[in-house]
């Protein structure tokens, strides 16, 4: 079964050498004596259909067959398959398919061609040598291919090198573009030599060829194979054809015999070649199945001296030439003298395998300039690669298995890096300097006046701040750090961020806090001094009639417990004046009511209010970081961006890799301390405003205090969502942008907080009070004079005290006096007093009670006297009268007028 055309056209060279060797066998009168080897051959044309009805031809018509000598993979497998239904043995020439090793489909198989999976220990030992671990397969769907392609992605996978295949049926041109997209370097082609120059235009189209590239192709194609015949019409000159071939490498099986050694013929593989090139009718290199031709030689050969072998084993009364397609015994004999078979062909030792393959040397080749040059040679025995060193390439050096792709880590910029650390470092020597000078001059009033241990929370926080900027920049160009300890740096530094904050911004948050709250209770009392006073001043009845119904007072009353600051009090309480009731039951506050409130505003306040507030933040925030880090940890995640070519190194890509703290419910833990961060910036900013225009003398940067918190609310604010929503994913911005808004914030909030009273100890000397030590506690570092008024507070607040007691006394007297005066003139003005009866109020604050007969007018003024046993006796004598309103102003600051 010869192939003059077809996938494989080896007949051109296959059938002038299988007829030199019938000539020779022929000839030699020590092989088959008395017989003649005759062939009749049939064109398949390397179809499997064709070589199926050409072989039924061959088999039913005469002579009888003895065997069958077949060409290409794919007729060898149907003819080997067949064959045994007839006992005939089949020798091929040409069939390199794995597949056709098995013995239990192809029990009568042998063939001088090796196996085309002999090749892939060479391929592979190649990709070592080249240092190539990603190779790509590129084959047509014929079994020999398909076969010899997965029995090299097996044994490639096995040596850790990472393979693609890919497969065509008639036009390769998808399967070369999908190569191109998946950035194919080193290609092997397993394919037919027609198939082969469709692949090869392809690949010039697609430029899938040149430097970058490296083809392997099957050594068993002719020298010019790349050269398009014109009926092909391909669309590729055969100069396109050459540059796309140019440096591919070719590898097969040693087909022959490169010594001196004369083989069972009588020549030597020179010898033969140089008979069989004058046999043909083009150049060897345009003449197909040239490099298969020592084989078909051989196998001639092989077959003849079996069928030799197996005439001598006959029995004196049988002859080979009654051999029938049913005689078991003559057939198995002819099997085992060609399985038994071994000499010395033209292509090297000829002998085969239980399987029926042949085992050889593989020779490597390289196309340069149109030629074919050997690079060495591979004995899959021995294992060993005998290399020339021949190899040529288009760049400096062999191609790399696909596009280096250098991952690139972006980090911070080491020059913002630098200078953000530098400023911190700054932050924290400003900390600790301005440490010094509120431990040095605490006992300056201006110092220990604006809660010195609430300053050094500030200043504890701004430096924690500072030292997380350290970490936050990390990694940076040039400075790495172990991943196994990435996740646990995320922790770390948001924690300190955290903290650091919570320090900085509840210390101020403290002050702005307290100076509220004691606004709100002074405006308390105030506004209940205030109603007391109006309540006093009613007669029984009115005042039962006023809480017995709802009126304005009520509304008022309720208005008045709810307000949260003097300012709204204030207003709260001049609308309680413009009202009719108050119009008439206003009173003046006395001098004693405005100093106990300033006395109660100047009172020195326990540091522990302000870290009581501080510790709340605080373990606020160690409640967060523990969950966070128990339920789901922070983890190092790479965020991966397109890649882009390298301008400085050909053939390589970048791709940029941003490295991310990252855990399972990121979106949670950031909306948790964000909305707890935010709420607390609104409040301070809420409270700052409310209380901008009360001063306390033991919190007396309040304003200034006030003014931090909106400079650390704005921008704390503004960077959150910008940092978490818009630039997470820019290194240098995200890290440039928190940076300056921690350092801001820092450098403002202790500039307004300590710039003054740097200022204030420079520009003012100490006084005498102030440059000795106070005491502790409440009273610590108190002038002298301050001590005293203190005292002297503490004694007037315990003398108000009794005053207060003795008079209510004394109006609970002055009531039940009024109760029995005024229920002793009911019997007798009670129709007058229902008909015209009524109240007026005087706008001097008297209460008039008038009817047509009785008309009664009491003014009972308390006073009470210096002493107490004096006090005890004036409450005692009953007096009536009235006082005159003057007489009223000038007296005592601390007493209490009620008019009834």
């Amino acid at each position: 079964m010869e192939a003059l055309a077809g996938g494989w056209a080896g007949g051109p060279a296959c059938q002038p050498a299988v007829e030199m060797a019938l000539a020779d066998i022929n000839s030699q009168r020590h092989i088959l004596p008395g017989y003649w080897l005759n062939m009749t051959w049939r064109d398949s044309k390397c179809q499997p259909g064709l070589a199926i009805k050409h072989m039924y031809d061959l088999l039913y018509n005469k002579p009888v067959k003895v065997m069958l000598l077949s060409g290409c993979s794919t007729v060898t497998t149907v003819v080997a398959e067949t064959s045994p239904v007839w006992n005939l043995v089949t020798l091929s020439y040409g069939g390199s398919s794995p597949a056709l090793s098995n013995r239990e489909r192809f029990p009568k198989l042998f063939r001088t061609h090796p196996s085309a999976i002999i090749q892939n220990p060479t391929r592979i030992r190649l990709f070592e040598k080249f240092n190539w671990k990603k190779v790509s397969i590129l084959s047509s769907v014929e079994e020999v291919f398909v076969s010899t392609a997965k029995d090299l992605e097996k044994e490639c996978s096995q040596r850790g090198i990472r393979v693609q295949r890919q497969s065509f049926y008639g036009d390769p041109a998808d399967a070369v573009k999908t190569l191109k997209r998946q950035d194919a370097r080193i290609i092997v082609g397993l394919f037919y030599e027609t198939d082969a120059r469709r692949v090869l235009c392809q690949a010039h189209k697609q430029g899938v060829f040149g430097r970058r590239y490296t083809w392997f192709f099957i050594g068993w194609y002719s020298d010019t194979w790349y050269i398009p015949p014109p009926e092909e019409h391909l669309g590729c000159t055969a100069k396109e054809m050459k540059e796309a071939a140019q440096y591919h490498f070719t590898t097969e099986s040693q087909m022959l015999a490169l010594d001196s050694t004369r083989g069972v013929s009588g020549m030597t593989g020179k010898e033969f070649r140089s008979r069989l090139v004058d046999r043909l009718e083009r150049k060897p290199g345009d003449t197909g199945g040239f490099p298969e031709a020592p084989l078909a030689y051989d196998a001639v050969w092989a077959l003849a001296l079996a069928v030799n072998c197996t005439i001598a084993a006959l029995p004196s009364d049988v002859k080979i030439e009654n051999f029938y397609y049913d005689n078991h015994a003559m057939a198995n004999q002819i099997f085992e003298c060609v399985r038994n078979t071994s000499f010395l062909g033209v292509s090297g030792r000829v002998m085969f395998s239980d399987q029926g393959d042949r085992i050889v040397q593989t020779i490597i080749e390289q196309m340069q300039d149109g030629n074919y040059t050997k690079m060495g040679t591979y004995d899959m025995n021995s294992r060993n690669l005998t290399w020339l060193g021949r190899e040529k390439w288009l760049g400096k050096g062999p191609p790399t298995d696909s596009t280096i792709v250098r991952k690139e880590i972006l980090t911070v910029s080491i020059k913002v890096y630098y200078v953000v650390c530098a400023l911190s470092l700054l932050g924290l020597i400003l900390t600790v300097a301005l440490f010094i000078f509120n431990r040095r001059y605490g006992y300056r009033s201006i110092i220990s006046q604006s809660q010195p241990q609430c300053n050094n929370a500030l200043l504890l926080g701004s430096a924690l701040c500072c030292l997380s900027l350290f970490l936050l920049g990390l990694p940076a160009d040039g400075i790495t750090l172990p991943t196994s300890i990435f996740g646990s740096l995320c922790h770390i530094r948001i924690s300190m961020l955290m903290i650091g904050f919570t320090f900085a911004y509840g210390s101020l948050f403290a002050k702005v806090w307290i100076v509220h709250r004691l606004g709100a209770t002074e405006s308390q009392q105030l506004a209940n001094r205030h109603k007391d006073e109006c309540w006093f001043a009613l007669p029984p009845q009115l005042s039962m009639s006023l809480q017995d119904e709802e009126t304005p007072w009520h509304s008022i009353r309720t208005l008045i417990t709810g307000l949260a600051s003097r300012q709204m009090v204030g207003s709260a309480l001049r609308k309680v004046s413009s009202s009719p009731f108050a119009t008439a039951f206003s009173t003046k506050r006395s001098p004693s009511t405005a100093s106990s409130i300033a006395d109660f505003l100047n009172q020195p306040i326990a540091a522990a209010k302000f870290y009581l507030v501080i510790a709340t933040f605080l373990l606020a925030d160690l409640v967060i970081i523990c969950l966070w880090v128990v339920v789901d940890p922070l983890k190092r995640k790479e965020l991966k961006y397109p890649r882009h070519e390298d301008t400085n190194q050909e053939d390589t890509m970048i791709e940029p890799i941003l490295e991310l703290c990252q855990s399972s419910n990121q979106e949670l833990w950031i909306g948790v301390v964000l909305g707890y961060k935010c709420i607390l910036l609104v409040f301070g900013l809420f409270l700052s405003y409310e209380s901008r225009k009360l001063k306390l003398r033991y919190i007396n940067d309040s304003r200034l205090v006030g003014l931090a918190i909106y400079n650390v609310a704005i921008l704390a604010l503004v960077t959150g969502p910008v940092v978490t929503l818009l630039i997470r994913t820019q290194a240098d911005a995200n890290f440039t942008f928190i940076s300056v808004t921690v350092l801001l914030c820092a450098y403002i909030s202790m500039g307004l907080i300590f710039v003054p009273k740097i200022r204030h100890i420079h520009t003012v000397p100490p006084t005498a009070d102030e440059s000795q030590p106070g005491l502790k506690n409440g009273t610590q570092r108190m002038s002298t004079s301050d001590k005293s008024r203190y005292e002297l507070m503490t004694k007037e607040n315990e003398a108000v005290q009794q005053k207060i007691c003795l008079t209510e006394e004394r109006i609970r007297q002055c009531r039940r006096r009024l109760d029995l005066l005024t229920n002793g003139m009911e019997g007798v003005s009670s129709s007058s007093a229902t008909r015209t009866g009524g109240v007026s109020l005087s706008e001097e604050g008297q209460t008039t009670f008038s009817s047509p007969t009785i008309t009664t007018h009491a003014l009972v003024e308390l006073q009470p006297p210096p002493t107490i046993s004096t006090q005890l006796s004036a409450s005692s004598q009953p007096f009536t009268g009235s006082i005159d309103a003057d007489e009223a102003e000038h007296s005592d600051s601390s007493s209490d007028e009620i008019f009834l």
